[in-house]
């Protein structure tokens, strides 16, 4: 008999199913003309693989493949790069700012978050994420606890999932399908939870393939005082999907929200996220056409139909090299049936514009600036212009993207880490503080880069100023100056000095140079005091001086 556990999650499940089967249309034609080896919309049959003949058919000019593939390592080495700092540890109130215990803390948690990311599969699973995003314009990351790295992830693909969000417009539910072995099955939630059938199929083919739905949602109702995974924020369920179990294989909770859900952008009250390859999909499209008429043109005159002779029927052998023999004095020969001399050059420069239009949809002329440009002669301030007006293209994604992957990314990695143990302890002038984060990679300094350029323009043109007005420097705090712009370029605060620190140095300085002076005067007055017995003029005493006037008297 079914329980009334695991019916409430079927239906909660198949609902989310339904409401997001409008969008499946789209993502299978996605799926067959950009990322045929991608996406999983095929109804309820989970062994059918994600390529088929039909779908892999479809791609003749794989242009628009190749520019999902250079947009998602542009974002992930822009937003995410594995090679160099992309987020920061902060204080809400910016006491943090200058170099402290509070600062050596939060760096000391920044290196801990980014070797727990760096040991784990996250930077591998990264890319595979992005390049869901920027094909179907939803991506979900799911990120669980493993006893041997702390945490791992796995990039799921569009049609495994299902979302809900809540009444922030926040993906707060996700119905996962996927396909694990019985066996798999029986060692993570044990044998006798598995049905009949399944137990059954354990002894007989323990490596044979199950669906199973995976829900995580809210938990309506919870104890927040007490431990347990019963009484966490968010609840697990997971549960066979060919209806035969009885009931749940798990029921477990979340201390925060396992899957990081991303969007490239949101229409309205929309679930799902809309992509560049739903912009370009009609270029796709009539690209695929396109480069199939220039291939048939070729081949029609290549290889054109022929015009043969009754007299050559099942004798006739057009293979480079064949020997044919005919009759003397035969006066038909074999010729094409018909004249073909298509505009092979222009058909290929209208396919070139379209390939243009395709990698622009997916932004490859941002980050191959200088191999989309064939010019030798172009300046770095054109080059930073040209930068700076194509990011204004890409920050809403990127502040999407902030908000709803890498907030809870750092969020979940930093609880999952403190439960285990692997933080160092807080520091008393901490307490009670609340923590952000600042992002600093180089897309998000990109964006910050207008502002580090206005200051120091500020302070070339005040600079040149005080030239005929030397109070104008009185305006500008310059050591301010230096504390924006390190903190708009990401500098590590172990190289900017505190202000404490600044006038600490600047006091020993002074009294080093106020005891260099005291010893310049005492050694100054020495030497005129040696100088003044050499020439006898005076003996100490005062009365030196006399003695030698009243001799030259």
């Amino acid at each position: 008999m079914t329980s009334q556990r695991l019916r409430d999650a079927r239906e909660a499940v198949d609902f989310l199913e339904r409401q997001r089967s409008p969008w499946d249309e789209a993502w299978r034609d996605i799926a067959a003309y950009i990322l045929p080896r991608r996406g999983r919309m095929h109804g309820r049959d989970p062994l059918r693989a994600p390529v088929d003949d039909t779908r892999g058919g479809r791609v003749i000019d794989a242009t628009a493949t190749r520019a999902v593939r250079i947009l998602a390592a542009g974002m992930q080495g822009g937003l995410t790069s594995p090679a160099r700092p992309w987020f920061r540890l902060r204080l809400a109130d910016g006491a943090d700012a200058e170099s402290g215990p509070a600062r050596r803390w939060l760096d000391a948690v920044e290196q801990r978050l980014y070797w727990a990311l760096a040991r784990s599969n996250f930077y591998q699973a990264s890319h595979a994420l992005y390049t869901e995003l920027a094909a179907f314009g939803s991506a979900d990351l799911y990120q669980e606890v493993d006893p041997e790295r702390l945490t791992r992830f796995a990039a799921l693909t569009c049609g495994e999932f299902a979302w809900a969000c809540d009444a922030a417009g926040r993906v707060d539910t996700v119905a996962r399908r996927m396909l694990m072995t019985v066996r798999q099955l029986a060692e993570r939630y044990g044998e006798a939870r598995l049905s009949t059938g399944t137990r059954r199929m354990l002894r007989k083919e323990p490596n044979r393939h199950v669906e199973v739905v995976h829900l995580v949602r809210p938990r309506a109702v919870r104890n927040p005082g007490r431990d347990g995974n019963l009484h966490m924020p968010f609840e697990s369920l997971v549960f066979e999907a060919d209806g035969a179990a009885g009931d749940l294989l798990h029921e477990g909770g979340f201390e925060e929200f396992p899957h990081l859900t991303a969007r490239w952008d949101v229409t309205g009250g929309d679930v799902y996220g809309r992509s560049p390859g739903m912009d370009v999909l009609p270029d796709v499209k009539m690209l695929q056409e396109m480069a199939r008429s220039q291939l048939l043109a070729i081949h029609k005159v290549v290889n054109p139909p022929m015009r043969v002779p009754t007299g050559f029927k099942q004798r006739l052998n057009l293979i480079p090299g064949a020997q044919n023999y005919v009759a003397p004095g035969q006066p038909e020969a074999v010729a094409p049936l018909y004249q073909i001399n298509p505009d092979i050059a222009a058909v290929t420069r209208k396919i070139d514009d379209v390939r243009k239009a395709v990698r622009e949809g997916f932004f490859n002329d941002l980050f191959l600036m200088f191999t989309a440009d064939g010019r030798s002669n172009v300046t770095a301030a054109e080059v930073a212009e040209r930068g700076q007006e194509k990011l204004l293209m890409l920050g809403p994604v990127i502040e999407r993207h902030q908000t709803e992957l890498l907030d809870p990314l750092l969020t979940r990695t930093y609880g999952i880490l403190r439960r285990a143990g692997a933080l160092p302890p807080n520091p008393p002038e901490l307490e009670g503080l609340e923590m952000r984060v600042e992002y600093v990679s180089a897309l998000a300094q990109a964006q910050r880069m207008g502002a580090a350029q206005s200051i120091r323009q500020f302070a070339a043109e005040v600079t040149a100023l005080s030239a005929t007005a030397p109070g104008v420097l009185d305006k500008v705090d310059f050591e301010q100056a230096v504390d924006e712009l390190a903190a708009i370029g990401g500098v590590p605060a172990k190289v900017v000095r505190s202000d404490a620190e600044v006038l600490r140095l600047r006091a020993e300085r002074e009294a080093g140079q106020a005891a260099q002076g005291a010893a310049v005067a005492r050694g100054a007055a020495g030497a005129v005091g040696a100088l003044a017995r050499a020439l006898g003029t005076d003996g100490g005493d005062g009365t030196g001086g006399g003695q030698a006037t009243e001799a030259r008297a």
